[in-house]
């Protein structure tokens, strides 16, 4: 059986008039070394709806938003290598957006989010995820911000 051709889904088109299908507006931080250049990676390419802001240090909500309450922002997304997650610091009171954590390990290993270390951003993530792919910020980023 074949699907009808108007019913059929174009890949790599935004569904007109739905929220979820809409360009977001998203607030890009790098938490430590790894994070940072990946962060800066992306800030490269200069992408009009990325705010892209980096630190080696410890951080906080107030750091990684800018301190200011953006109700245009959809999104943020902190990326940091494998035991950078421990500069984060977040306090109680979370931005409205969506939160995405990024790890970025060495090597795959998903036993690593039973680790103590991982717990502040698991906790304060809507979407905690691991990988080892170095590409997958720029990809979520290309995805979502275009």
């Amino acid at each position: 059986m074949q699907p009808a051709t108007d019913l059929a889904t174009i890949p790599g088109r935004r569904i007109g008039h739905y929220r979820n299908s809409s360009r977001r507006r998203i607030k890009l931080y790098g938490l430590g070394d790894i994070g940072a250049s990946v962060a800066r990676a992306v800030g490269a390419r200069g992408l009009p709806n990325v705010e892209v802001r980096t630190g080696t240090g410890a951080a906080g909500w107030a750091q990684i938003t800018g301190g200011a309450n953006d109700r245009d922002t959809n999104m943020v997304v902190i990326v940091c290598g494998e035991g950078d997650e421990e500069l984060f610091r977040p306090e109680p009171e979370r931005p409205e957006s969506l939160v995405t954590f990024v790890l970025l390990q060495r090597q795959g290993n998903l036993l690593v989010v039973r680790e103590r270390s991982v717990s502040g951003a698991r906790g304060s993530a809507d979407l905690f995820v691991t990988t080892s792919d170095r590409d997958y910020v720029a990809d979520l980023i290309d995805n979502l911000a275009s």
